[in-house]
């Protein structure tokens, strides 16, 4: 198993990922009913349709994971771009925080970030926070499904986190949540588990569920099944190794 994207549910795919092909520059490309993916460095970012099932019972959507933008050399120029592209500005009682809250086409939240914040040349995605119940819990189960090795505190702000062990992509980082996941609610975003060449799904369920994952309940005509990681948060198991 790899991780292998970043998945956001979208009510219009289509035009959602050109809202979000512009933002980063990245050409967005189609994947069938699995949606549209822009291949961003290290971990692509798909746009996924929302199942019709949940959409038919108005489930409501939580925002426990999110993304965090590399604002590059010019952050202000950076949220400049993305406010003329159709974000718009949030307030989540941030303050004077050195980071901006935005708003994309969807209204889901993101961030974006001083250039001081991450390494390379930006603009593009820095992080992807996400709300745990147990952090460290959260790093190891993700580590151990990942292969990705844990970065410096000093790096975080003291909170745990994983990336690549190439050193290149966005951040996990596991943040204490502020409150339990609702009950009945989903995430809005969520990881996407790849499986390896010649890797078989019932292998692969057997494993998630020794290291703690739950099944959950999944749209049987899509190409991935639905398991929840330690802190009830989401994640797509990929049906069949990539082509």
């Amino acid at each position: 198993m790899y991780l292998d994207a970043i998945a956001l549910e979208a009510r219009n795919p289509l035009a959602h990922a050109r809202f979000w092909s512009a933002a980063l520059g990245v050409p967005a490309r189609s994947r069938g009913v699995a949606g549209f993916e822009l291949c961003t460095p290290r971990v692509s970012f798909r746009l996924v349709p929302v199942p019709a099932a949940r959409t038919e019972r108005e489930e409501a959507a939580v925002t426990r994971l999110h993304l965090d933008l590399h604002g590059g050399p010019d952050q202000v120029a950076f949220t400049r771009r993305l406010l003329s592209l159709g974000a718009s500005r949030r307030d989540v009682g941030q303050g004077d925080a050195p980071w901006e809250v935005l708003a994309d086409t969807e209204d889901r939240l993101f961030c974006v970030m001083p250039g001081t914040r991450y390494e390379g040349p930006g603009p593009g995605l820095g992080a992807l926070p996400i709300d745990s119940a147990a952090p460290r819990t959260g790093r190891d189960f993700w580590a151990r499904v990942t292969g990705w090795t844990p970065v410096g505190d000093a790096d975080t702000g003291g909170d745990p986190a994983l990336r690549h062990p190439d050193g290149s992509g966005p951040v996990l980082v596991f943040c204490a949540e502020l409150g339990p996941k609702p009950a009945g609610a989903r995430n809005a975003m969520g990881l996407v588990v790849g499986l390896g060449e010649d890797e078989r799904a019932a292998d692969a369920h057997q494993r998630l569920v020794d290291l703690g994952a739950r099944p959950a309940e999944s749209d049987p005509e899509a190409p991935w099944r639905l398991y929840t990681d330690p802190s009830g948060n989401e994640f797509r198991l990929a049906a069949a190794p990539a082509t």
